[in-house]
């Protein structure tokens, strides 16, 4: 289950290079890329918040897309994904696979992990109960059934039933002074916002407005996120450019590459 400077003549090069995630390794590359480069397919997936990571940060990335059988097995091949999986981010002369321990790194690498141990461990709980409501949406593209996917984010353990409700709660009582879960912004507040933005990919930005209407603080952070770094460029200009706009012509690309036809 795949992200790079608008200002600079090579964006366009870089955007249609690709990006390449999945998992994590510490084996060195064989090349080191002067940015971080992301591989996965062109969607969402497993790749979109460590993604938003990176364009949150202000960083400038790469993305590698996956298309064939033959793309994935190269990697393989390479000795690139530590377990045989995407998403890949190779930076720091690694290979990165794994997306929590992805997501760490990177976000401790520029300035999106708490300093104390007790913030790190709400932004790890925050980023851990993200990944666990994502997945209604991440099977989204393979069945297409909106009616299905409204009643799983809105029933009791879904998005908005359960995670909203407790992200909420959080905000409106925590000792932060500004939109985020602490004082500055982190890995819990992106990861949140690639998951709202998820749902608003999907449904739009009307049905955002009305099912998140309940959860004011939620949407500030969500609209305050957006303006850090590039994630915005990303979000808007460079990832319509790269991700397949078809949701079930996607899926059948992951399938092909994984030969789950």
């Amino acid at each position: 289950t795949t992200t790079t400077d608008e200002q600079n003549p090579s964006k366009m090069n870089l955007i249609r290079l690709g990006l390449h995630m999945m998992a994590v390794t510490l084996e060195r590359t064989d090349t080191v890329s002067p940015v971080p480069r992301v591989t996965y397919w062109a969607g969402r997936g497993r790749a979109e918040p460590i993604r938003c990571i990176l364009a949150a940060a202000g960083v400038t990335f790469e993305s590698v897309i996956l298309n064939t059988k033959e793309d994935l097995e190269k990697l393989r091949n390479d000795g690139k994904l530590g377990y045989d999986q995407v998403p890949l981010v190779e930076i720091d002369g690694m290979n990165l696979v794994q997306t929590t321990p992805t997501a760490i790194y990177i976000a401790e690498k520029y300035g999106l992990w708490p300093d104390n141990p007790q913030d790190r461990f709400v932004a790890g709980q925050v980023f851990a109960a993200s990944r666990d409501a994502r997945g209604p949406l991440l099977s989204f593209p393979f069945h297409l059934d909106e009616k299905k996917l409204l009643e799983e984010v809105n029933g009791p353990q879904g998005l908005i039933g359960r995670y909203c409700v407790k992200w909420e709660a959080q905000l409106q009582s925590g000792s932060s002074s500004g939109p985020y879960f602490f004082e500055t912004p982190s890995l819990a507040d992106v990861c949140v916002f690639e998951l709202i933005d998820f749902f608003r990919h999907i449904f739009g930005e009307d049905a955002l407005q009305s099912s998140f209407a309940p959860f004011p603080h939620l949407l500030a952070l969500h609209y305050a996120v957006l303006g850090l770094g590039r994630l915005k460029d990303w979000r808007d200009d460079e990832r319509p450019t790269i991700f397949i706009p078809d949701w079930s012509t996607y899926a059948q690309t992951v399938r092909d590459t994984l030969d789950l036809s």
